[in-house]
């Protein structure tokens, strides 16, 4: 799954094969026909979840109180999987 934040609005969008935006609409995401990279535009980062401490987090739903803790990091500025454009869309 790849996301991003866009640094104006601070709203997380999950990218997919069709266009998404942000709230304040600067900022998007949308993924390549190859289904693995994707084209993100606007005040936007790139976001990345440890896909093993997310799915354990999930196994530890608590019924109350704090829930479980999972790492989440942001992704470099160079990174062969996320194309940065530089117009929208």
């Amino acid at each position: 799954m790849k996301l991003i934040l866009c640094l104006k609005c601070h709203d997380v969008i999950k990218g997919d094969y069709e266009t998404r935006t942000c709230k304040c609409g600067l900022s998007g995401i949308k993924y390549s026909d190859d289904g693995y990279n994707a084209n993100y535009w606007g005040p936007a980062i790139p976001l990345g979840f440890n896909n093993f401490s997310l799915r354990k987090a999930i196994s530890k739903q608590p019924a109350k109180g704090m829930g479980e803790c999972f790492d989440a990091f942001v992704i470099p500025k160079s990174c062969p999987t996320y194309i940065k454009l530089d117009n929208c869309r």
